[in-house]
């Protein structure tokens, strides 16, 4: 029988050490206590991630850039007052929600952007991670918002709609389906704004806010890339737990 640590069962199901060490008083995951900290058996911890729930069904890119926003503590675009107020509660249940579930949250915000693969020619793709027409996201800007990630070889950047066809000529990208070393998302162009907020120094390039470098790092469906999206979420999220009438509110969206 193998066995794993609290903290390893924790990464691969996408939540923190205290839902497992719960789950194992709950006799929801087997474990041992040994020398007083607990071990659990890693077959139980695959036996249940393969029989979590099927999410359900993603959000509109509308919304689902309304949630990173609200994230974010900013405004989200383009949403009139009842949109916001729905989200908000949807926060609110996510916050609530005692299992951070990775599945259920890549396929909550699968549809923000359209995603191309591209190969790119590696002596190119420092200069092309700091162009101003794109922002970083995913495994190239995890470093800098904090996460524990790195993906050596793939680059991965947002480009506004109208600037797409440009990047592609003025670096040469070839469409690759199979895989590639670029991962191109092309937002909805009212959410650029806030996409590329973080204007950073002269050639340095811009990053994607960490609510949306988080959402990128659960498309990517490995356990270490969930490990470090649960990292960014738990903290934002945390601001939607159940406050006061209005509090939410006022740290969610209020600014501009």
């Amino acid at each position: 029988m193998d066995f794993v640590s609290v903290r390893q069962a924790a990464q691969s199901l996408g939540v923190d050490d205290s839902r497992v060490r719960r789950l194992l008083h709950e006799e929801r995951l087997r474990g041992t206590l040994v020398g007083g900290r607990w071990i659990v058996d890693a077959d139980s911890v695959r036996d249940r991630k393969l029989s979590a729930p099927e999410p359900g069904r993603p959000l509109s890119a509308r919304n689902a850039w309304g949630i990173l926003a609200m994230l974010s503590g900013c405004r989200p675009p383009e949403l009139s007052g009842p949109e916001r107020s729905r989200l908000l509660a949807r926060l609110r249940n996510l916050a609530a929600h005692g299992e951070l579930s990775a599945a259920r949250l890549q396929k909550l915000l699968v549809a923000r952007a359209e995603v191309r693969r591209y190969r790119v020619h590696r002596g190119a793709v420092h200069v092309l991670l700091t162009d101003p027409d794109v922002v970083r996201g995913g495994g190239s800007a995890a470093p800098r918002v904090g996460a524990d990630y790195v993906a050596p070889g793939r680059a991965e950047v947002y480009v506004h709609p109208d600037r797409l066809g440009k990047l592609e000529a003025g670096f040469g990208l070839v469409l690759d389906t199979r895989g590639g070393n670029l991962v191109v998302r092309v937002p909805p162009a009212e959410v650029w704004a806030f996409l590329a907020s973080d204007a950073g120094g002269a050639g340095e390039g811009k990053d994607a806010p960490a609510s949306v470098v988080a959402a990128d790092l659960l498309d990517a469906r490995e356990d270490r890339a969930d490990a470090a999206a649960a990292g960014i979420l738990e903290p934002l999220l945390a601001a939607y737990a159940v406050r006061p009438a209005g509090e939410g509110r006022r740290r969610g969206i209020t600014r501009t």
